[in-house]
Formats: C-alpha cells, structure tokens, sequence
C-alpha cells in the first residue's frame, strides 16, 4: 500500500504553517501547555534546525510530516539520539483535524524505518499516562510500557527490530 504522507527535514519557514497545525487547546489535554505562536515555533525552530545540542551530546532529528495528497503539514515527528550510544527518545505529534486516521502510527513507523537505516536500535518514548492515540502508535512501533515515571509520563521502551507494525 502507497504511503499516505511522507517526512521531511523541519526548516524555520515551517513555523507560519506549524502555528495553524499546533493550533488547537486539544491537543494539549494530556501533555500540558498551549498552542505556541509561530514567533514562538520560530525560536524553537532556529536551534532545533542546528541538528544537535548546544554541548554535541545529542543529535536531533526533526521532521514534518506531510500528507501526500495535499502537500499539507500535519504535524511532526522528531528523534534524540544521545552520541554516547543509549537509546533514541522518540515523539510524535498530528494535528487534531488529522487524527484518528492512523498518521501517528505511519509516521511514527517511518520514522522508525529512517533511524535504523543510522543504525538506530533503542527506543525510548515517554507517554503521558492515558493517552491512548500515543499508546497505540507506542505499540504501533514496537514499544511497551515500561515501569520507569518521567515527569509523570511513563517511559515506553523497545528495539526497532521489535517493531510490530
């Protein structure tokens, strides 16, 4: 089956586009915060484009995903990868309008497939408990509830070979 979106690299011209798609109070319920301004996703955007932390222990990798039909953003995806070789943390975020089709999961699976393709084989992500659209796509790529409580989110683990999607 064709891919229904693909990932690209995050510019800081995505900030106009990302404002709209980020827009929502819902999509805020279970992690906190509020739907940032794009002079606020501008900021952001400027440093996570550098492609690593400040002090090089950390490379990022941020992605928009994008619906091929339409060429439209509907959220985003993003990894950190320690240089010192622990796992890959791993996130994912669609926009209301978008959810409920099944994109966290492809994106999130395709995102999968890029890092082992860098030799990514951990995977950390951590999930605000009750969360069940990101609890599925956990699932959707191999991940499993682990007992470990970060910032009251629970850390989900996984190997990429694991993926069950």
């Amino acid at each position: 089956m064709p891919s229904r979106l693909h990932l690209r690299p995050l510019t800081v011209a995505d900030a106009e586009e990302m404002s709209a798609v980020l827009a929502d109070p819902a999509l805020y319920a279970h992690t906190g915060g509020e739907p940032p301004s794009e002079e606020l996703l501008t900021q952001q955007y400027r440093i996570q484009t550098r492609g690593e932390s400040a002090d090089g222990s950390e490379r990022w990798q941020n992605l928009i995903v994008v619906l091929e039909e339409t060429g439209e953003a509907v959220g985003y995806v993003q990894a950190t990868t320690p240089k010192d070789g622990g796992p890959t943390e791993v996130a994912w975020v669609i926009g209301v309008p978008w959810q409920g089709r099944g994109l966290g999961g492809e994106a999130a699976a395709q995102l999968v497939e890029h890092l082992a393709g860098q030799g990514v084989r951990e995977l950390i992500a951590d999930i605000a408990p009750g969360h069940a659209a990101s609890e599925a796509v956990a699932r959707h790529i191999g991940l499993e509830p682990s007992d470990v409580v970060v910032d009251g989110e629970v850390r989900w683990t996984g190997t990429v070979g694991g993926r069950a999607g």
